[in-house]
């Protein structure tokens, strides 16, 4: 280690702090975790929201990527042309764009000038990050979709992954990718600055299969080791009731749903299919409403809120009383208290999925992307992963009614799986403290082969 405390300086990275539950769920499952190897660890957080995460786990947290110290712009200053506009009101900076070589030149120097302000900030954002990374023994890039390119492209996650690769190893600092998702990542610039940033990594594991496979087609020679969610090693004794949705009738019902193709938050906007995808969730509600069940709508990031909002108006619409039907949380065992309170749930955000089955909860899965329905599969649940394209409401319906009848048998395969993840993730655990030094914790191993 490079300190010289018995204890390590760990790093938690990730594209958290926006008060996506699912990702708090992974970084509040690590930290625990981390404190069952070593009590004294010192745990410091890397996302895009630090102050957030500061206030969540009472620790130092740093920002991963340069963000302009206030949110409103500073006032403009006032040009002798644009204090002096010509005929017209015209001024002269606009006059002189109009000249056809001179206006290409103004437009490009100021285009230059603009990208010379963002290196420089970035390089400044990069000294600090090194200062910051430098007093760690590891930096831990955690869980989640961190390989995407969705979201901000190649200059968003990809890059973001590359350059604290490069600082940890410049700072000589072990870098872990720990049971990390991938894809979409469909630019070939993408794939190649994860491949790049793979080149620096010191452990990697995937949390499933088809995540390894997308890592391997970009060319990078880490196959990686494959691991759950690190979600499944939430500690579940601190969520109250535990009550068993095996037990006595089904009537409470949990829906998550997710901003789809919404203009407020999806990187793919198409207001005719989130339209769609509303007014299907709408239909199905009013069927449950309609056979005696009562629903509530659960968010698992603030955005689903606008999606709750809209389907309970057009319940609402529809003569039908939505009051008092959503169930905000904004802390992680306050989410996981609430899903204790379903006797089956119906979610469309992947770790709205995951956190569900780890309450062992019957859940019917609306994947909009293939990492749910390669979650679901795993859990012996495929039957109740419907695509959120081409979904219908009869299939919603029919898949439901076999849930129901079927919850018993469902749920006691929910609670083996989920029991055979804590076991691979404490392996993991155990795998990571030996890698860097120290006690392990005392579990039932199973072969690292058997993982792949």
């Amino acid at each position: 280690m490079t300190n010289k405390k018995p204890w390590p300086v760990v790093g938690v990275f990730g594209h958290y702090g926006n008060e996506n539950l699912g990702d708090e769920a992974i970084i509040t499952a690590v930290l625990q975790n981390l404190h069952k190897l070593w009590p004294d660890v010192e745990a410091r957080c890397f996302s895009v929201v630090p102050e957030d995460s500061a206030r969540r786990y009472g620790v130092q947290a740093f920002p991963i990527r340069w963000r302009p110290a206030s949110v409103s712009p500073p006032p403009a200053k006032t040009t002798v042309a644009e204090a002096h506009p010509g005929p017209a009101g015209v001024s002269v900076k606009e006059r002189l764009k109009r000249v056809p070589v001179l206006g290409l030149a103004i437009r490009g120097a100021g285009t230059l000038l603009h990208y010379l302000r963002e290196l420089r900030r970035e390089l400044g954002f990069l000294r600090e990050s090194y200062r910051a990374v430098k007093s760690l023994d590891l930096l831990m890039i955690t869980g989640s979709n961190q390989f995407l390119d969705n979201f901000g492209g190649p200059w968003g996650f990809p890059y973001t992954l590359l350059k604290w690769s490069v600082l940890a190893r410049l700072a000589g600092v072990r870098v872990f990718y720990v049971s990390v998702g991938a894809g979409p990542l469909d630019a070939r610039k993408s794939r190649f600055l994860v491949r790049c940033a793979l080149w620096f990594a010191d452990y990697l594991s995937l949390r499933d299969e088809p995540s390894r496979q997308l890592i391997a087609s970009t060319g990078s020679t880490r196959k990686g080791l494959v691991y759950p969610d690190l979600a499944h090693s939430l500690d579940m004794s601190r969520v109250e009731g535990q009550a068993s949705p095996a037990d006595g009738e089904v009537r409470r019902i949990g829906i998550n749903p997710m901003p789809m193709y919404d203009s407020r938050y999806w990187c793919e906007t198409d207001d005719t299919r989130y339209r769609e995808y509303v007014g299907k969730l709408v239909e199905f509600s009013a069927w449950l409403i309609g056979e005696g069940y009562e629903l509530f709508f659960f968010p698992t990031q603030p955005k689903d809120e606008l999606v709750i909002d809209d389907i309970t108006g057009e319940l609402a619409a529809l003569g039908l009383d939505s009051t008092d039907m959503k169930r905000s949380s904004r802390q992680v065992y306050e989410l996981m208290d609430t899903l204790q309170t379903a006797d089956l749930v119906v979610a469309t955000r992947f770790h709205g999925t995951v956190l569900s089955l780890l309450s062992a909860r019957p859940t019917l899965a609306i994947c909009y992307y293939r990492k749910t329905a390669d979650l679901m599969k795993e859990m012996g649940q495929e039957r109740y992963a419907l695509p959120l394209d081409g979904l219908s409401v009869e299939d919603m319906v029919t898949r439901f009614r076999e849930l129901v009848d079927r919850r018993t048998m469902e749920v006691e395969k929910i609670r083996a799986r989920n029991r055979e993840y804590v076991r691979l993730l404490d392996e993991q655990y155990n795998r990571i403290a030996g890698l860097i030094g120290g006690s392990e914790l005392q579990v039932e191993k199973h072969p690292a082969e058997s993982n792949g």
